[in-house]
């Protein structure tokens, strides 16, 4: 251990420092936990030239995360983490060979999710660490001395070594039950079959797979999917115009809800191509209208009716962009007919 002051041994360029520091002229600055600087910054650094490792338990080898970039880019933590949110790098001027997505949909339709709960015994060996970085003397020193399993040990000492045993058993329980919760999600050795690039495998052969980047992919294929049911729904709505009003009206009844919908003779309403409908009223009544709603129940767009000698309503269907649309006739305060639309730019 090494304790320096304001600047240090060989001018360490720490205020406080515990560690292996290490010389400037060999390249060191080797292990140290301090106020790194000569200013006061009431800052923490934690610095370890070639990886950071923490770890857990009385041997000190349960590795929860580490850094080593030797023989890995990342840092890897063994255990969940739990964050208020994350921000992901993603500025253009970091990125070079960008390409569109090609054939998004194709590729996820080879993708399996699947349900499944933790293997909690491969878990930990996965957190044990590399043997050879503890010598023979400091194993010896772990496991204890002779001298030392012969100490006398007074009732604190035996009263903290149970409370530590009853502390360990508690968490030993949690990550069992924490590893037997079911979760959803990908195998990563399917998953390299079909996006090899969603995938890394560290330097012990453990597979991980990179989640975020079915985001694009997702993006990618609902867009995709879009564009066939726009394409689809103009087909749709072309055969329908060649059908008779009446053809119309019966497909209507089938495919739409007419939950709340009164019963008042006459009043029908009527597809028409693009955003425009028909429609045909009582021979007496008081007020009709015709309202347009969003999928959400969102009104859009409300339209005052008679009964004069063009019973059409022309919308444009830039007024209402493209999705599906209900629209709904009333007559008298009752609502008397609905028509779903598919409305396409």
């Amino acid at each position: 251990m090494q304790i320096y002051g304001r600047i240090g041994d060989a001018r360490a360029g720490s205020k406080l420092t515990f560690g292996d520091f290490g010389q400037y002229a060999n390249q060191g600055w080797n292990v140290f936990a301090g106020e790194y600087g000569t200013t006061d910054t009431d800052q923490l650094w934690l610095h370890g030239k070639l990886g950071i490792y923490m770890t857990t338990n009385g041997y000190a080898n349960n590795v929860v995360a580490y850094y080593n970039p030797a023989s890995n880019t990342n840092f890897v933590f063994n255990t969940n983490l739990r964050v208020n949110g994350v921000n992901i790098t993603s500025d253009a001027r970091l990125k070079e060979n960008v390409e569109s997505l090609q054939n998004p949909l194709a590729l996820l339709e080879q993708v399996n999710g699947v349900s499944y709960s933790y293997n909690l015994s491969t878990l930990e060996e996965n957190r044990e660490q590399d043997e050879s970085k503890f010598s023979a003397t400091l194993d010896n020193g772990i496991s204890g001395s002779s001298s030392d399993s012969e100490e006398i040990m007074d009732a604190a000492t035996i009263a903290k070594i149970n409370r530590d045993k009853q502390i360990q058993a508690e968490i030993d329980r949690r990550e069992a039950a924490e590893a037997s919760r079911k979760r959803i999600g990908f195998l990563a050795q399917d998953i390299q079959k079909v996006l090899p690039e969603l995938v890394q495998t560290d330097e012990n052969g453990m597979m991980s797979i990179d989640y975020i980047g079915f985001i694009p992919l997702i993006v990618e294929s609902i867009k995709e999917m879009q564009q066939t049911i726009q394409q689809q729904n103009e087909v749709i709505d072309n055969l329908q115009a060649l059908l008779s009003p009446e053809v119309q009206s019966q497909l209507r009844s089938n495919t739409t809800s007419t939950s709340n919908i009164s019963a008042v003779d006459g009043a029908k309403l009527y597809n028409r191509e693009g955003a425009s409908v028909s429609y045909t009223l009582p021979a007496t009544f008081v007020s009709a209208s015709l309202q347009i709603f969003d999928v959400t129940g969102k009104p859009v767009k409300v339209i005052k009716l008679d009964n004069g000698s063009s019973n059409v309503v022309e919308v444009s269907r830039s007024e209402l962009g493209y999705g599906t649309f209900i629209y709904t006739l009333f007559v008298d305060g009752k609502k008397a007919d609905t028509l779903k639309k598919y409305v396409s730019l």
